[in-house]
C-alpha cells in the first residue's frame, strides 16, 4: 500500500495541473454560453460585463441553432474533414508503397516528400491560392492559357486540325468563389498532410513480414493480390491512427478558410465561432460547446474503430 502512495503523491501535482488546464477554459465557455455577453453595446452596456445578472438560459443555443450558417458549417466541416482524410489515406498508401522500393536517390525523395508537412498552414494557404490556383497569375491560369494557345495554333495543322477545331476554349477556375473555395481548402490541406500519412505508412511497411510475401509469390500471388491481402491488412492499424490524429486537427481548420475566401460560402464551426467572437461572446461560446459535442462524437466513433482494429 505504501509503495503505491508515494507514486500517487508524486503524480498529484501533474494531475491537478492537467485538470485545471482542461476544466477552467471549458467551465468559462459553458458559463458564457448561458449569459448575454457582448464586447460592445451602446443600448445595453450591462451586457458587456459577464455576470449572472445577464443570465439567458438556452437563448444563445437557440440563437445559434436558428442561425442560417450553423447547419451549413456542420455539413461543410464534415465534408472537408472526410474529403481530406480519404485523399490523404489513399495517396499516403500509394506513395508509401511506391517509395518503399529501392531506387537511386530514395533518401532525397523521402525528405522532399515529407517537407510540405513542416510548412505553416497560413503560408501553405497563401502559396496555393496565389501561386498555384489563381486564375490569372497562378500556375492554373498559365497552364490553361498555354493549352488554349496550343489548341488555337494547331487548328490549321494538317491531319489533326479538325480535332483542335472541336477543342473547347478552357476557362480557369476561380477557387475563391463560393462553390469552389472548399475544394481549394481540401487540396491545400491534403497536400500538406499527405506526407504525415506517408511517414506513418512507410514506418509500418518496414515491419511487413517478407517471408509471408515470399510464400505468397511461391503460391502464384500477383502484385495486386499481395497488396490486397497482405499489405493493406498490415496497414490497418496505422490507417486508423492517421485518421484519428488528422480528424482532430482538421476539425479546427481556420487559417486556410480565412485566407482563401474569408468564409464566403465556405465556413466550418471554428470559423463560425470566430465570426461570433467579433461581438457576441455568448453565441460564440454556445457554438464552441456544439463544436466540442461534435468533436466528441467523431472521437468516440474513431476510437472505437481504432480499438477494434488494434484488437484484431
Amino acid at each position: 500500500m505504501a509503495n503505491r502512495t508515494i507514486p500517487r503523491l508524486l503524480q498529484t501535482p501533474a494531475v491537478i495541473l492537467l485538470l485545471f488546464w482542461m476544466i477552467v477554459p471549458l467551465a468559462m465557455t459553458l458559463f458564457y454560453s448561458f449569459i448575454r455577453y457582448v464586447l460592445n453595446s451602446t443600448v445595453r452596456p450591462e451586457w458587456t460585463t459577464p455576470s449572472f445578472s445577464n443570465w439567458r438560459g438556452f437563448g444563445n443555443y437557440q440563437f445559434v441553432l436558428n442561425s442560417k450558417d450553423f447547419l451549413f458549417a456542420i455539413k461543410n466541416s464534415l465534408f472537408i474533414v472526410t474529403s481530406i482524410l480519404t485523399l490523404t489515406v489513399v495517396l499516403g498508401v500509394l506513395i508509401a508503397v511506391l517509395i518503399n522500393r529501392s531506387f537511386p536517390g530514395r533518401g532525397i525523395v523521402r525528405v522532399l516528400l515529407i517537407s510540405p508537412f513542416f510548412i505553416m498552414p497560413a503560408v501553405n494557404a497563401v502559396l496555393w491560392i496565389n501561386m498555384l490556383l489563381d486564375p490569372v497569375l497562378g500556375l492554373q491560369g498559365i497552364a490553361i492559357g498555354g493549352i488554349n494557345n496550343f489548341a488555337a495554333g494547331m487548328q490549321d495543322a494538317p491531319l489533326v486540325g479538325w480535332f483542335f477545331n472541336l477543342w473547347p476554349v478552357l476557362e480557369p477556375i476561380s477557387f475563391r468563389a463560393t462553390q469552389t473555395s472548399s475544394i481549394a481548402v481540401i487540396m491545400m490541406v491534403t497536400w500538406q498532410w499527405t506526407p504525415f500519412a506517408v511517414l506513418i505508412f512507410m514506418t509500418s511497411l518496414q515491419s511487413e513480414d517478407q517471408q509471408q510475401k515470399e510464400a505468397a509469390i511461391l503460391d502464384g500471388a500477383g502484385r495486386w493480390s499481395q497488396f490486397r491481402f497482405l499489405t493493406l491488412p498490415h496497414l490497418g492499424r496505422p490507417m486508423a491512427i492517421v485518421v484519428m490524429i488528422q480528424a482532430i486537427f482538421h476539425l479546427s481548420l481556420y487559417a486556410e478558410i480565412e485566407i482563401v475566401s474569408r468564409g464566403n460560402g465556405n465556413k466550418n464551426l471554428p470559423y463560425l465561432i470566430g465570426e461570433f467572437t467579433n461581438n457576441n461572446i455568448g453565441a460564440a461560446s454556445a457554438t464552441g460547446i456544439f463544436a466540442v459535442i461534435l468533436a466528441n462524437i467523431v472521437a468516440i466513433f474513431l476510437l472505437r474503430a481504432v480499438g477494434k482494429t488494434l484488437m484484431e
